[in-house]
């Protein structure tokens, strides 16, 4: 398998615990929005990213791109794998405000980033959907993604260990700002939570 699919693949499952992990989490608030959060505009960004493009083929062969209406339906994203980084940074006020400040708060932050993070640096200074030349897109690493998978995947078992009710430790801080830097100075309020949670 040449690197670029196994970027692809694991890029993919990763991307689909990330979006399954995200979405039970914030189930409580999604379900009952009336908002609608995204926009069209975000999703083109799967059209003009030769990454995100194969990533959705792959995995959403069927799903077809609307010019008015681009990925969305009346039930939300129709792409399961292959939404822009940006669809899963984005916490709206309501979910982030329900957060206990602290380490509850700071550990989703870090969830909504992860599929950023895996994507850096992926070629040369580029994230993995800046690189727009296919033939550029083949000279991606496996190993240098994989450094960052690893990191990533080291944060999200933090942050669900965390979620069923298991104890952070200060150790455990180390991962989560890998992917989110943190002030760790004297006073810091994530800190003083740790251990009182």
């Amino acid at each position: 398998m040449d690197e670029l699919k196994q970027v692809l693949k694991a890029y993919g499952a990763f991307v689909a615990e990330v979006g399954a992990f995200s979405s039970e989490l914030w189930f409580q608030w999604c379900s009952n929005c009336r908002e609608v959060c995204c926009k069209p505009v975000y999703c083109r960004e799967t059209l003009e990213s030769p990454f995100l493009f194969l990533l959705s083929k792959n995995h959403s062969p069927e799903v077809f791109y609307s010019t008015q209406k681009a990925w969305l339906s009346e039930t939300g994203c129709k792409l399961s794998i292959g939404r822009p980084p940006v669809c899963y940074e984005f916490l709206c006020g309501t979910i982030l405000e329900a957060q206990q400040p602290g380490i509850e708060r700071y550990a989703m932050i870090v969830l909504s980033k992860l599929i950023s993070y895996i994507g850096k640096r992926a070629l040369g200074s580029r994230h993995l959907i800046e690189v727009m030349d296919l033939d550029d897109l083949k000279k991606i690493k496996y190993s240098r993604f994989q450094k960052r998978l690893a990191e990533a995947r080291d944060a999200i078992d933090v942050i669900q260990s965390y979620s069923r009710g298991h104890k952070l430790e200060k150790e455990h801080l180390k991962f989560l700002s890998k992917i989110s830097s943190l002030n760790l100075g004297k006073g810091n309020s994530i800190i003083g939570n740790i251990g009182g949670e």
